[in-house]
């Protein structure tokens, strides 16, 4: 399922999932450099039962990652020492859409990666789902 060959471990671990979260990180940052400085990159297996609410998602939704922070076009200079803004990418939502999309994994954690930088960067959700259309475009 994974780009170039390399098959998915079974079961797979944070680490492992991990290290497509790296490799998308350094393809984000060969376009916009600086855009993940001072943001911490996490992964877990599922979102909490509070992010799922704060993020006012129905029932049936799930989120595949999560930004939590000060949007940059949102901090001012005098803030002062603010805790580093936090990205994370769910494992268990991000290999449930491989498996309904048959999209590889390496694909689909580059888009949640660069639809929550788009947030970091300050786009709101419609802003970010259509950049990310656009991006994904340009590709074709």
């Amino acid at each position: 399922m994974d780009e170039g060959g390399e098959g998915l471990p079974d079961p797979m671990t944070q680490e492992e999932f991990f290290r497509f979260v790296t490799k998308a990180a350094g393809e984000l940052e060969v376009v916009f450099p600086c855009a993940l400085k001072n943001v911490a990159l996490c992964v877990a297996w599922n979102p909490s039962r509070a992010q799922c609410r704060e993020s006012e998602l129905d029932p049936e939704e799930t989120l595949l990652g999560l930004f939590e922070g000060i949007p940059r076009v949102e901090r001012t200079f005098g803030e002062g020492w603010v805790l580093p803004d936090k990205i994370t990418l769910f494992i268990d939502p991000i290999l449930d859409e491989c498996d309904e999309t048959g999209r590889s994994m390496q694909d689909i954690v580059r888009s949640v990666l660069w639809h929550e930088a788009a947030h970091l960067l300050g786009l709101e959700e419609g802003r970010a789902l259509e950049a990310e259309r656009r991006r994904l475009e340009e590709r074709v």
